[in-house]
């Protein structure tokens, strides 16, 4: 349960925190803070280990929560992180350029453990983090572990596999395509994951790839996706947060089916898309939580932890209605089954 920090220090200290963020031009966050100091925490305090509820963290989103995706699951993370017994604070649609000054306003409240939703924050997080020496910096998807900053990583590319087979299992001209937003690694590695999870059903149909360059234009996806069908493709697959929602939009208008990145996007595809494919961030973001209480984060530039099906964090959401229309008891079966050859670890994407 959530409420407004109570004693006079704390209340300093979030009015710091809102004029800081209100300088910033960004949308309006929300600062929280944990349940009173009963709650219980997952460290153990005999073992030199840090107790959550001595840990303030930040979250910065390069969207917003209410995205049905990314950026929500990071938002879910953060609240996991909170029953743990930390305090906790999030500002939301932080451009690259913006993240000196929220650092800077971390850094004034007290923050101990920031976390970065996306890698295309890692080059200005690493400029940055060494004017922070006692703040801990976590990269979601990066791939850099140097001095205060490590990373984890989720595997986009399964997500982008699983699509691939469903989508390939219900296109009856053999034609799909998949939008991607923003043009980097883990939206490239999911394009990548697609395409390999289309031929492993399908080696001989056809693939066509688009990239919007936002993760926000819902108008910008919709075109794209609608460009697409007029290539003939019949399953379309968006991976570019809230701008997933204009690709399945445009196949809701127009007929052809879609598959989901994120629970309850089907409100945006009633009547056509099959399944949700779901990517829990969240569980990449409290394991590294936990790690950091236990001293257990990596400096080790060539380990960078990766959370995907094995973990729970990649998970097929159940199938709507309109999965009727194109696949049998059969489909749904072999697409179950593949599913679970990925959690098992009987399936290697490949990534160059």
């Amino acid at each position: 349960m959530k409420r407004n920090l109570s004693k006079l220090a704390a209340l300093a200290l979030a009015a710091v925190l809102m004029m800081s963020l209100a300088a910033c031009g960004n949308s309006a966050g929300e600062t929280t803070s944990t349940a009173d100091s009963g709650t219980e925490s997952t460290a153990d305090a005999g073992s030199g280990t840090k107790e959550a509820k001595d840990v303030k963290v930040g979250l910065i989103l390069s969207g917003a929560i209410s995205d049905m995706s990314w950026n929500y699951t990071a938002y879910q993370g953060l609240q996991k992180i909170q029953e743990q017994g930390a305090e906790v604070f999030y500002q939301e649609n932080v451009e690259p350029a913006d993240i000196p000054e929220q650092f800077r306003t971390y850094s004034t409240a007290g923050i101990d453990v920031v976390f970065v939703s996306s890698d295309s924050y890692q080059e200005v997080t690493l400029e940055n983090a060494p004017n922070y020496p006692d703040t801990q910096f976590i990269i979601i998807n990066g791939s850099a572990n140097e001095g205060n900053v490590c990373s984890v990583q989720v595997a986009d590319e399964e997500q982008g596999f699983m699509m691939g087979v469903i989508a390939a299992t219900a296109s009856k001209n053999a034609s799909v395509g998949f939008v991607g937003g923003t043009e980097i690694t883990p939206i490239i590695n999911g394009s990548k994951g697609f395409e390999q999870g289309v031929a492993y059903v399908n080696p001989d149909a056809e693939v066509r790839t688009v990239m919007t360059g936002s993760m926000t234009d819902t108008a910008a996806a919709k075109e794209q996706a609608i460009a697409l069908e007029e290539f003939g493709a019949d399953v379309l697959v968006p991976m570019a947060n809230n701008a997933s929602l204009g690709v399945l939009e445009a196949a809701e208008d127009s007929g052809v089916y879609s598959i989901g990145t994120g629970e309850g996007q089907e409100t945006s595809g009633p009547n056509s898309m099959l399944l949700a494919v779901n990517k829990d961030t969240s569980v990449a973001y409290l394991a590294a939580f936990e790690q950091y209480l236990n001293g257990e984060l990596t400096s080790d530039t060539d380990t960078v932890p990766k959370y995907g099906a094995d973990q729970g964090v990649v998970t097929l959401g159940p199938w709507q209605a309109c999965a009727d229309e194109v696949l049998t008891d059969e489909q749904k079966q072999s697409i179950q089954d593949i599913y679970e050859k990925l959690v098992n670890g009987e399936i290697e994407i490949e990534l160059d």
